[in-house]
């Protein structure tokens, strides 16, 4: 593939993420899917420091909302480090820089689950940790004797406070089957009981729109991905909502159209709806409407 040769010693395709495990975790399997995709085609991981690794002391919700864990990530791509980048889609703001693609190749379970302990085995005034406002809205909705206690870092920062701080801790499945900790989860979250974040789950790959590492990356590209992650973060660009807001959503392809379960707690106190239509920009509308938002 000549027309993604840098040099006579250099890989066909860079691409670049964040140095975390799952981060990590994430881009080898997109690495491992091209590959298969297109055989003979070599790949190389850039590793990118971010602003949200170096600041240990910011909340993770903040951080997340003004991109401090992809834009350096954006920026390797922008300047020529690298052809690809790999992002958790839920860390991604709506608004990104000018002249990046993005393509959705997988989505795995979206769930929110707890682990230390299981919901109902957690005493009155149990202490479990998270950074999301979503999930602790959520949380106290459906035990409002618990105590909520704000953490940050990596999934095994993470789980290793268990037990010295906090009795459980809230966490995406994602990231611990991705990581192959799925054994350390104890309660899995149903929709009625916590919504996910939009876009939990899926991974988000960016290219240099039209060119041939985009043609390239839009071969692993998912239809059903991308129209449900469409239709989710359309409703964060409309509701103007962040990781600080206690907004969840999540969109199913459903008989042609869309069904989207939601929930948000603000000014006005909680809400939850489900709502149902034949396109994504219906849906949110459908959705502003039943949430008041």
């Amino acid at each position: 593939m000549p027309w993604l040769k840098h040099s006579a010693s250099m890989p066909d395709v860079r691409i670049a993420t964040r140095g975390s495990d799952l981060a990590l975790a994430q881009t080898r399997w997109v690495a491992e899917r091209l590959e298969t995709s297109w055989p003979g085609l070599t790949t190389e991981i850039v590793e990118i420091s971010t602003t949200g690794d170096i600041d240990r002391t910011s909340p993770v919700a903040a951080l997340t909302e003004m991109g401090a864990f992809v834009r350096s990530v954006q920026h390797a791509v922008l300047d020529g480090r690298a052809d690809l980048a790999v992002h958790s889609c839920k860390d991604l703001p709506v608004s990104g820089p000018e002249g990046l693609g993005q393509w959705y190749p997988q989505r795995v379970e979206p769930w929110d689950v707890l682990c230390g302990a299981t919901l109902d085995g957690l005493g009155d005034g149990a202490r479990v940790g998270t950074g999301s406002p979503r999930r602790t809205a959520q949380l106290e909705a459906m035990r409002p004797d618990l105590r909520v206690v704000p953490i940050r870092g990596n999934v095994g920062t993470r789980l290793s406070l268990i037990g010295s701080g906090v009795d459980a801790v809230v966490l995406a499945e994602a990231g611990l089957r991705r990581l192959g900790l799925a054994d350390a989860i104890d309660h899995r979250f149903g929709l009625d009981e916590m919504v996910p974040a939009p876009a939990q789950a899926a991974i988000c790959v960016e290219a240099m729109e039209g060119s041939e590492a985009a043609r390239l990356v839009g071969l692993i590209d998912d239809a059903g991905v991308r129209r449900e992650i469409e239709a989710e973060r359309l409703l964060l660009a409309e509701t103007g909502a962040g990781c600080r807001s206690a907004l969840g959503g999540l969109a199913e392809v459903a008989r042609g159209g869309f069904r989207m379960t939601s929930f948000v707690r603000d000014d006005a106190g909680a809400r939850r709806a489900v709502v149902e239509a034949d396109s994504s920009a219906a849906l949110v509308e459908a959705m502003r409407a039943e949430l008041r938002l």
